[in-house]
Protein backbone atom coordinates (compact mmCIF):
# COMPACT_ATOMS: atom_id res chain seq x y z
CA UNK A 1 0.00 0.00 0.00
CA UNK A 2 1.31 3.46 -0.95
CA UNK A 3 1.49 5.88 1.97
CA UNK A 4 3.04 9.00 0.50
CA UNK A 5 -0.31 10.77 0.35
CA UNK A 6 -0.75 10.24 4.10
CA UNK A 7 2.24 12.45 4.95
CA UNK A 8 1.45 16.18 4.67
CA UNK A 9 3.85 18.49 2.82
CA UNK A 10 5.72 15.54 1.36
CA UNK A 11 6.51 17.42 -1.83
CA UNK A 12 8.32 20.12 0.15
CA UNK A 13 10.64 17.57 1.69
CA UNK A 14 9.06 17.69 5.17
CA UNK A 15 9.12 13.96 5.80
CA UNK A 16 9.55 12.03 9.02
CA UNK A 17 12.95 10.74 7.86
CA UNK A 18 14.26 14.24 7.25
CA UNK A 19 12.87 15.42 10.56
CA UNK A 20 14.69 12.68 12.50
CA UNK A 21 17.88 13.31 10.57
CA UNK A 22 17.76 16.99 11.40
CA UNK A 23 17.20 16.19 15.03
CA UNK A 24 20.26 13.97 15.15
CA UNK A 25 22.45 16.58 13.50
CA UNK A 26 21.51 19.51 15.70
CA UNK A 27 20.38 17.96 18.97
CA UNK A 28 21.91 20.61 21.19
CA UNK A 29 20.82 23.43 18.92
CA UNK A 30 17.16 22.45 18.93
CA UNK A 31 16.83 21.53 22.62
CA UNK A 32 15.70 25.02 23.57
CA UNK A 33 13.28 25.12 20.65
CA UNK A 34 11.68 21.85 21.74
CA UNK A 35 11.31 23.17 25.28
CA UNK A 36 9.69 26.31 23.94
CA UNK A 37 7.39 24.22 21.75
CA UNK A 38 6.06 22.29 24.78
CA UNK A 39 3.11 24.34 26.03
CA UNK A 40 3.29 22.79 29.52
CA UNK A 41 7.00 23.40 30.04
CA UNK A 42 6.50 26.84 31.48
CA UNK A 43 3.52 25.95 33.65
CA UNK A 44 4.09 25.91 37.41
CA UNK A 45 3.50 22.76 39.45
CA UNK A 46 0.29 24.17 40.89
CA UNK A 47 -1.29 24.40 37.41
CA UNK A 48 -0.25 20.87 36.46
CA UNK A 49 -1.55 19.62 39.80
CA UNK A 50 -4.89 21.29 39.16
CA UNK A 51 -5.10 19.53 35.78
CA UNK A 52 -4.44 16.03 37.12
CA UNK A 53 -6.82 16.61 40.06
CA UNK A 54 -9.69 16.49 37.56
CA UNK A 55 -8.71 12.98 36.44
CA UNK A 56 -9.43 9.60 38.04
CA UNK A 57 -6.57 8.37 40.18
CA UNK A 58 -5.39 5.75 37.70
CA UNK A 59 -5.33 8.29 34.86
CA UNK A 60 -3.57 10.82 37.08
CA UNK A 61 -0.83 8.29 37.86
CA UNK A 62 -0.47 7.58 34.13
CA UNK A 63 -0.22 11.30 33.39
CA UNK A 64 2.72 11.58 35.78
CA UNK A 65 4.77 9.34 33.49
CA UNK A 66 4.35 11.48 30.38
CA UNK A 67 7.61 13.34 30.91
CA UNK A 68 9.91 14.62 33.63
CA UNK A 69 7.93 17.83 33.77
CA UNK A 70 4.75 15.91 34.71
CA UNK A 71 6.48 13.67 37.24
CA UNK A 72 5.57 15.85 40.22
CA UNK A 73 2.13 16.92 39.00
CA UNK A 74 0.24 14.36 41.09
CA UNK A 75 2.01 15.41 44.28
CA UNK A 76 0.95 19.03 43.61
CA UNK A 77 -2.74 18.21 43.09
CA UNK A 78 -5.01 20.18 45.47
CA UNK A 79 -7.64 17.40 45.38
CA UNK A 80 -7.21 13.62 45.18
CA UNK A 81 -9.78 10.88 44.64
CA UNK A 82 -8.02 7.65 45.62
CA UNK A 83 -10.42 4.76 44.97
CA UNK A 84 -8.93 1.27 44.94
CA UNK A 85 -11.93 -0.46 43.33
CA UNK A 86 -12.04 2.13 40.53
CA UNK A 87 -8.27 2.14 39.98
CA UNK A 88 -7.97 -1.65 39.58
CA UNK A 89 -11.44 -3.05 38.83
CA UNK A 90 -10.09 -6.10 36.95
CA UNK A 91 -6.92 -6.65 38.99
CA UNK A 92 -7.77 -6.53 42.70
CA UNK A 93 -4.42 -8.16 43.61
CA UNK A 94 -2.40 -5.08 42.69
CA UNK A 95 -2.58 -3.70 46.21
CA UNK A 96 1.16 -3.10 46.49
CA UNK A 97 1.24 -1.00 43.32
CA UNK A 98 -1.80 0.95 44.48
CA UNK A 99 -0.23 1.59 47.89
CA UNK A 100 2.99 2.82 46.28
CA UNK A 101 1.11 5.19 43.99
CA UNK A 102 -1.02 6.54 46.82
CA UNK A 103 2.03 7.06 49.03
CA UNK A 104 3.83 8.94 46.25
CA UNK A 105 0.80 11.18 45.77
CA UNK A 106 0.11 11.88 49.44
CA UNK A 107 3.60 11.88 50.96
CA UNK A 108 5.97 13.28 48.31
CA UNK A 109 9.41 14.65 49.13
CA UNK A 110 9.62 18.35 50.09
CA UNK A 111 8.47 20.93 49.22
CA UNK A 112 4.91 19.95 50.11
CA UNK A 113 1.96 21.46 48.29
CA UNK A 114 -1.31 22.12 50.13
CA UNK A 115 -3.99 19.45 49.86
CA UNK A 116 -7.56 20.66 50.16
CA UNK A 117 -9.76 17.67 49.34
CA UNK A 118 -9.08 13.98 49.81
CA UNK A 119 -11.32 10.99 49.16
CA UNK A 120 -10.09 7.58 50.27
CA UNK A 121 -12.26 4.65 49.18
CA UNK A 122 -10.60 1.39 50.19
CA UNK A 123 -13.22 -1.23 49.33
CA UNK A 124 -11.35 -4.45 48.57
CA UNK A 125 -8.04 -3.08 49.80
CA UNK A 126 -8.12 -4.85 53.18
CA UNK A 127 -7.42 -8.37 51.97
CA UNK A 128 -6.86 -11.08 54.57
CA UNK A 129 -3.15 -11.29 53.78
CA UNK A 130 -2.68 -7.57 53.15
CA UNK A 131 -4.86 -6.21 55.96
CA UNK A 132 -2.03 -5.43 58.38
CA UNK A 133 -0.09 -3.53 55.73
CA UNK A 134 -3.28 -1.79 54.62
CA UNK A 135 -3.91 -0.52 58.13
CA UNK A 136 -0.36 0.85 58.32
CA UNK A 137 -0.76 2.54 54.93
CA UNK A 138 -4.05 4.12 56.01
CA UNK A 139 -2.50 5.61 59.13
CA UNK A 140 0.46 6.96 57.14
CA UNK A 141 -1.81 8.45 54.45
CA UNK A 142 -3.95 10.30 56.96
CA UNK A 143 -0.85 11.59 58.75
CA UNK A 144 0.52 12.87 55.43
CA UNK A 145 -2.81 14.50 54.60
CA UNK A 146 -2.83 16.17 58.02
CA UNK A 147 0.68 17.55 57.40
CA UNK A 148 -0.50 19.06 54.11
CA UNK A 149 -3.48 20.75 55.77
CA UNK A 150 -6.38 18.76 54.29
CA UNK A 151 -9.74 20.49 54.89
CA UNK A 152 -12.24 18.10 53.24
CA UNK A 153 -11.91 14.38 53.95
CA UNK A 154 -14.15 11.59 52.64
CA UNK A 155 -13.15 8.19 54.06
CA UNK A 156 -14.74 4.88 53.01
CA UNK A 157 -13.65 1.76 54.88
CA UNK A 158 -14.82 -1.79 54.13
CA UNK A 159 -15.96 -4.37 56.63
CA UNK A 160 -12.78 -5.79 58.11
CA UNK A 161 -11.43 -6.57 61.54
CA UNK A 162 -8.36 -4.42 60.87
CA UNK A 163 -10.17 -1.61 59.04
CA UNK A 164 -10.29 0.72 62.02
CA UNK A 165 -9.99 4.47 62.29
CA UNK A 166 -6.35 5.30 63.10
CA UNK A 167 -5.36 7.98 65.62
CA UNK A 168 -3.87 10.02 62.77
CA UNK A 169 -7.42 10.96 61.79
CA UNK A 170 -7.61 13.27 64.79
CA UNK A 171 -4.37 14.90 63.67
CA UNK A 172 -6.21 16.53 60.76
CA UNK A 173 -6.82 19.69 62.74
CA UNK A 174 -7.69 21.77 59.65
CA UNK A 175 -10.70 19.65 58.72
CA UNK A 176 -13.88 21.59 57.98
CA UNK A 177 -15.80 18.76 56.29
CA UNK A 178 -15.62 15.07 57.27
CA UNK A 179 -17.44 12.06 55.82
CA UNK A 180 -17.03 8.65 57.44
CA UNK A 181 -18.64 5.78 55.52
CA UNK A 182 -17.86 2.69 57.56
CA UNK A 183 -19.37 -0.62 56.48
CA UNK A 184 -20.92 -2.06 59.68
CA UNK A 185 -18.31 -0.45 61.89
CA UNK A 186 -19.03 -1.98 65.30
CA UNK A 187 -16.27 -0.27 67.29
CA UNK A 188 -17.02 2.95 69.20
CA UNK A 189 -16.29 6.08 67.24
CA UNK A 190 -13.34 8.10 68.52
CA UNK A 191 -14.28 11.47 70.00
CA UNK A 192 -14.06 14.13 67.30
CA UNK A 193 -13.87 17.06 69.69
CA UNK A 194 -10.27 17.78 68.66
CA UNK A 195 -11.50 18.79 65.19
CA UNK A 196 -12.57 22.21 66.38
CA UNK A 197 -12.85 23.68 62.86
CA UNK A 198 -15.35 21.07 61.72
CA UNK A 199 -18.47 22.54 60.12
CA UNK A 200 -19.91 19.54 58.21
CA UNK A 201 -20.06 15.95 59.48
CA UNK A 202 -21.56 12.95 57.71
CA UNK A 203 -21.70 9.51 59.31
CA UNK A 204 -22.80 6.57 57.14
CA UNK A 205 -23.22 2.90 58.07
CA UNK A 206 -22.07 3.49 61.64
CA UNK A 207 -23.32 1.67 64.72
CA UNK A 208 -24.57 4.19 67.32
CA UNK A 209 -26.20 2.23 70.17
CA UNK A 210 -25.61 4.78 72.93
CA UNK A 211 -24.27 7.98 71.41
CA UNK A 212 -24.96 10.54 74.15
CA UNK A 213 -21.29 10.98 75.10
CA UNK A 214 -20.15 11.13 71.48
CA UNK A 215 -22.57 13.88 70.43
CA UNK A 216 -22.20 15.77 73.71
CA UNK A 217 -18.44 15.98 73.17
CA UNK A 218 -18.97 16.85 69.51
CA UNK A 219 -21.42 19.70 70.12
CA UNK A 220 -19.59 21.12 73.13
CA UNK A 221 -16.17 21.34 71.44
CA UNK A 222 -16.98 21.66 67.72
CA UNK A 223 -18.88 24.90 68.08
CA UNK A 224 -18.68 25.68 64.33
CA UNK A 225 -20.63 22.55 63.32
CA UNK A 226 -23.40 23.65 60.94
CA UNK A 227 -24.45 20.42 59.16
CA UNK A 228 -24.92 16.87 60.51
CA UNK A 229 -25.96 13.87 58.42
CA UNK A 230 -26.70 10.36 59.70
CA UNK A 231 -27.18 7.91 56.85
CA UNK A 232 -27.97 4.19 57.16
CA UNK A 233 -26.77 4.09 60.75
CA UNK A 234 -27.98 1.66 63.40
CA UNK A 235 -29.22 3.82 66.25
CA UNK A 236 -30.58 3.11 69.69
CA UNK A 237 -31.07 6.43 71.47
CA UNK A 238 -30.20 9.66 69.70
CA UNK A 239 -30.01 12.80 71.79
CA UNK A 240 -29.07 15.91 69.83
CA UNK A 241 -28.88 18.96 72.05
CA UNK A 242 -26.63 21.93 72.65
CA UNK A 243 -25.49 22.69 69.07
CA UNK A 244 -25.65 26.49 68.86
CA UNK A 245 -24.76 26.83 65.15
CA UNK A 246 -26.24 23.64 63.67
CA UNK A 247 -28.38 24.65 60.67
CA UNK A 248 -28.97 21.34 58.83
CA UNK A 249 -29.88 17.95 60.29
CA UNK A 250 -30.39 14.97 57.97
CA UNK A 251 -31.46 11.54 59.30
CA UNK A 252 -31.74 9.22 56.30
CA UNK A 253 -32.63 5.52 56.12
CA UNK A 254 -31.41 4.62 59.60
CA UNK A 255 -32.33 1.38 61.35
CA UNK A 256 -33.62 1.67 64.90
CA UNK A 257 -33.68 -0.61 67.89
CA UNK A 258 -37.00 -1.70 69.35
CA UNK A 259 -37.03 0.97 72.07
CA UNK A 260 -35.45 3.86 70.19
CA UNK A 261 -35.83 7.57 70.72
CA UNK A 262 -34.87 10.87 69.07
CA UNK A 263 -34.51 13.98 71.22
CA UNK A 264 -33.92 17.35 69.55
CA UNK A 265 -33.44 20.39 71.77
CA UNK A 266 -31.39 23.56 72.25
CA UNK A 267 -30.73 24.20 68.56
CA UNK A 268 -31.62 27.85 67.99
CA UNK A 269 -29.98 28.02 64.54
CA UNK A 270 -31.62 24.87 63.09
CA UNK A 271 -33.26 25.74 59.76
CA UNK A 272 -33.34 22.50 57.71
CA UNK A 273 -34.51 19.08 58.94
CA UNK A 274 -34.69 16.02 56.69
CA UNK A 275 -36.10 12.82 58.17
CA UNK A 276 -36.51 9.86 55.81
CA UNK A 277 -36.72 6.09 55.95
CA UNK A 278 -37.69 4.17 59.05
CA UNK A 279 -38.95 5.94 62.16
CA UNK A 280 -37.86 5.78 65.76
CA UNK A 281 -40.24 4.60 68.47
CA UNK A 282 -40.53 8.03 70.07
CA UNK A 283 -39.72 11.63 69.27
CA UNK A 284 -39.05 14.42 71.76
CA UNK A 285 -38.85 17.79 70.02
CA UNK A 286 -38.48 21.07 71.89
CA UNK A 287 -37.54 24.57 70.76
CA UNK A 288 -37.80 23.71 67.04
CA UNK A 289 -39.80 26.71 65.92
CA UNK A 290 -37.22 28.26 63.59
CA UNK A 291 -37.24 25.64 60.83
CA UNK A 292 -37.48 26.86 57.24
CA UNK A 293 -37.33 23.52 55.37
CA UNK A 294 -38.78 20.25 56.64
CA UNK A 295 -38.67 16.92 54.78
CA UNK A 296 -40.75 14.15 56.35
CA UNK A 297 -40.20 11.22 54.00
CA UNK A 298 -40.70 8.50 56.57
CA UNK A 299 -41.98 5.05 55.66
CA UNK A 300 -44.89 3.14 57.08
CA UNK A 301 -43.63 1.14 60.08
CA UNK A 302 -43.83 -2.62 59.90
CA UNK A 303 -45.29 -2.85 63.39
CA UNK A 304 -47.88 -0.54 64.85
CA UNK A 305 -46.19 2.10 66.94
CA UNK A 306 -47.47 2.63 70.43
CA UNK A 307 -48.90 6.07 71.11
CA UNK A 308 -49.30 8.99 68.73
CA UNK A 309 -45.77 8.76 67.36
CA UNK A 310 -46.32 10.85 64.24
CA UNK A 311 -48.17 13.55 66.15
CA UNK A 312 -44.98 14.23 68.09
CA UNK A 313 -43.46 15.56 64.86
CA UNK A 314 -46.14 18.21 64.35
CA UNK A 315 -44.12 20.93 66.15
CA UNK A 316 -41.44 20.52 63.49
CA UNK A 317 -43.68 21.79 60.70
CA UNK A 318 -45.28 24.64 62.63
CA UNK A 319 -43.23 27.48 61.09
CA UNK A 320 -41.71 25.74 58.06
CA UNK A 321 -41.64 27.57 54.76
CA UNK A 322 -40.80 24.53 52.63
CA UNK A 323 -42.49 21.20 53.37
CA UNK A 324 -42.00 17.79 51.74
CA UNK A 325 -44.23 14.87 52.76
CA UNK A 326 -44.04 11.17 51.94
CA UNK A 327 -47.11 9.07 51.05
CA UNK A 328 -47.49 7.65 54.54
CA UNK A 329 -47.21 11.09 56.16
CA UNK A 330 -49.84 12.46 53.79
CA UNK A 331 -52.13 9.56 54.60
CA UNK A 332 -51.81 10.16 58.34
CA UNK A 333 -51.68 13.94 58.38
CA UNK A 334 -54.73 14.28 56.15
CA UNK A 335 -56.97 13.27 59.03
CA UNK A 336 -58.79 16.37 60.28
CA UNK A 337 -58.07 15.56 63.92
CA UNK A 338 -54.31 15.77 63.39
CA UNK A 339 -54.18 18.82 61.15
CA UNK A 340 -56.51 20.86 63.35
CA UNK A 341 -53.70 21.21 65.92
CA UNK A 342 -51.25 23.00 63.64
CA UNK A 343 -51.53 25.82 61.13
CA UNK A 344 -49.11 25.97 58.24
CA UNK A 345 -49.58 29.60 57.34
CA UNK A 346 -45.89 30.13 56.57
CA UNK A 347 -45.54 27.26 54.08
CA UNK A 348 -44.87 28.66 50.61
CA UNK A 349 -43.43 25.53 48.94
CA UNK A 350 -45.26 22.22 49.31
CA UNK A 351 -44.09 18.93 47.77
CA UNK A 352 -46.16 15.75 48.03
CA UNK A 353 -45.18 12.24 46.96
CA UNK A 354 -48.08 9.86 46.28
CA UNK A 355 -47.98 6.12 45.70
CA UNK A 356 -51.55 5.42 44.64
CA UNK A 357 -53.13 7.38 41.84
CA UNK A 358 -56.68 6.37 42.50
CA UNK A 359 -56.99 7.09 46.22
CA UNK A 360 -54.01 9.32 46.92
CA UNK A 361 -54.30 12.33 44.62
CA UNK A 362 -57.19 14.06 46.38
CA UNK A 363 -55.57 13.53 49.78
CA UNK A 364 -53.68 16.74 49.07
CA UNK A 365 -56.88 18.80 49.39
CA UNK A 366 -56.83 18.84 53.23
CA UNK A 367 -53.17 19.88 53.12
CA UNK A 368 -53.94 22.81 50.85
CA UNK A 369 -56.64 23.91 53.26
CA UNK A 370 -54.06 24.03 56.04
CA UNK A 371 -51.51 25.79 53.79
CA UNK A 372 -53.36 28.85 52.48
CA UNK A 373 -50.18 30.72 51.48
CA UNK A 374 -48.60 28.08 49.24
CA UNK A 375 -47.03 29.58 46.12
CA UNK A 376 -45.33 26.49 44.67
CA UNK A 377 -46.90 23.03 44.65
CA UNK A 378 -45.26 19.83 43.48
CA UNK A 379 -47.14 16.53 43.24
CA UNK A 380 -45.28 13.37 42.22
CA UNK A 381 -46.73 9.87 41.82
CA UNK A 382 -44.36 6.94 42.18
CA UNK A 383 -44.93 4.94 38.97
CA UNK A 384 -43.98 1.51 40.33
CA UNK A 385 -46.41 1.77 43.27
CA UNK A 386 -49.27 3.62 41.57
CA UNK A 387 -51.78 0.81 41.28
CA UNK A 388 -55.30 1.04 42.49
CA UNK A 389 -56.14 -0.89 45.60
CA UNK A 390 -58.95 -0.99 48.07
CA UNK A 391 -58.62 0.94 51.29
CA UNK A 392 -58.32 -1.08 54.44
CA UNK A 393 -60.17 -0.34 57.65
CA UNK A 394 -57.50 1.96 59.14
CA UNK A 395 -56.96 3.99 55.96
CA UNK A 396 -58.84 7.03 54.82
CA UNK A 397 -60.70 6.84 51.53
CA UNK A 398 -60.76 10.20 49.78
CA UNK A 399 -63.72 11.22 47.73
CA UNK A 400 -64.10 13.91 45.11
CA UNK A 401 -66.23 16.00 47.42
CA UNK A 402 -63.36 16.42 49.88
CA UNK A 403 -61.86 19.04 47.56
CA UNK A 404 -64.75 21.46 47.92
CA UNK A 405 -63.94 24.71 49.59
CA UNK A 406 -60.17 24.48 49.02
CA UNK A 407 -58.51 27.90 49.11
CA UNK A 408 -55.32 28.34 47.08
CA UNK A 409 -55.40 32.07 46.55
CA UNK A 410 -51.59 32.47 46.40
CA UNK A 411 -50.73 29.44 44.28
CA UNK A 412 -48.62 30.51 41.30
CA UNK A 413 -46.70 27.44 40.07
CA UNK A 414 -47.76 23.79 39.97
CA UNK A 415 -45.77 20.78 38.84
CA UNK A 416 -47.44 17.37 38.59
CA UNK A 417 -45.42 14.30 37.64
CA UNK A 418 -46.81 10.96 36.42
CA UNK A 419 -50.45 12.05 36.65
CA UNK A 420 -52.83 10.10 34.41
CA UNK A 421 -56.55 10.27 33.61
CA UNK A 422 -57.65 8.36 36.67
CA UNK A 423 -60.62 9.84 38.49
CA UNK A 424 -58.75 11.42 41.38
CA UNK A 425 -55.90 12.59 39.14
CA UNK A 426 -58.18 14.48 36.77
CA UNK A 427 -60.27 15.81 39.65
CA UNK A 428 -57.17 17.19 41.34
CA UNK A 429 -56.09 18.98 38.15
CA UNK A 430 -59.61 20.34 37.73
CA UNK A 431 -59.76 21.42 41.37
CA UNK A 432 -56.48 23.33 41.19
CA UNK A 433 -57.34 25.09 37.93
CA UNK A 434 -60.74 26.07 39.27
CA UNK A 435 -59.52 27.56 42.57
CA UNK A 436 -56.05 28.98 41.78
CA UNK A 437 -56.89 32.56 40.87
CA UNK A 438 -53.30 33.80 40.41
CA UNK A 439 -51.89 30.66 38.80
CA UNK A 440 -49.16 31.36 36.25
CA UNK A 441 -47.83 27.96 35.13
CA UNK A 442 -48.95 24.36 35.50
CA UNK A 443 -46.46 21.76 34.30
CA UNK A 444 -47.79 18.23 33.82
CA UNK A 445 -45.64 15.17 33.17
CA UNK A 446 -48.15 12.45 32.15
CA UNK A 447 -47.46 8.81 32.80
CA UNK A 448 -48.63 7.70 29.37
CA UNK A 449 -47.47 8.16 25.78
CA UNK A 450 -48.97 8.47 22.35
CA UNK A 451 -52.72 8.49 21.92
CA UNK A 452 -53.50 8.25 25.63
CA UNK A 453 -51.43 11.33 26.34
CA UNK A 454 -53.18 13.24 23.57
CA UNK A 455 -56.60 12.34 24.98
CA UNK A 456 -55.51 13.31 28.48
CA UNK A 457 -54.21 16.64 27.18
CA UNK A 458 -57.48 17.44 25.41
CA UNK A 459 -59.48 16.74 28.56
CA UNK A 460 -57.24 18.93 30.70
CA UNK A 461 -57.35 21.86 28.29
CA UNK A 462 -61.17 21.86 28.45
CA UNK A 463 -61.19 22.52 32.21
CA UNK A 464 -62.25 25.92 33.47
CA UNK A 465 -59.40 28.13 34.67
CA UNK A 466 -59.83 30.73 37.37
CA UNK A 467 -56.68 32.56 36.25
CA UNK A 468 -56.70 34.10 32.82
CA UNK A 469 -52.91 34.12 32.66
CA UNK A 470 -52.49 30.44 33.52
CA UNK A 471 -50.31 28.48 31.12
CA UNK A 472 -50.55 24.68 30.98
CA UNK A 473 -47.44 22.90 29.74
CA UNK A 474 -46.96 19.19 29.05
CA UNK A 475 -43.51 17.59 29.32
CA UNK A 476 -42.46 14.21 28.00
CA UNK A 477 -40.32 13.28 31.05
CA UNK A 478 -39.47 14.57 34.49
Amino acid sequence: MRTKHLIPNHAAGLTYANAHAGAREGHNHHAADRAAADPFEGFPDAVLGLIVSKLPFRSAVAASSISRRWRGALAAAPALDIDFAAAFPAAPRRRTAFAAAATAALAPPPPHHPLRRLRLALDGFFDQLFAASAAAHLAAWLAAAAARGVSHLDLHLPRSRLAVLPPSLLACADLTSLTLRLDRYALPLPPLGRLTRLSRLRLASVHLPGSDDFFHDLFSRCTLLASLTLEQCHVGALRLAGAPRLRELDIANCSWEQQSCIAIAEMPALRVLRYSGAMASRHIVTDAYSLDEVVLATEKPQVKLQGPNLRELLPLVGNARSLVLSPWCIEKFARPGDWSKVRLDKVTRLACIIERREEGALSIAPLLTSCPNVKELSVSVVPSQSKRRRCSGDEVQYDVVCGRGVTVRNLRAIRMEYIDESKSGLELVKLLLKNAQVLETMTIVPSMDGLEQAMFRRRVLKFRKASKNASIQFCASA
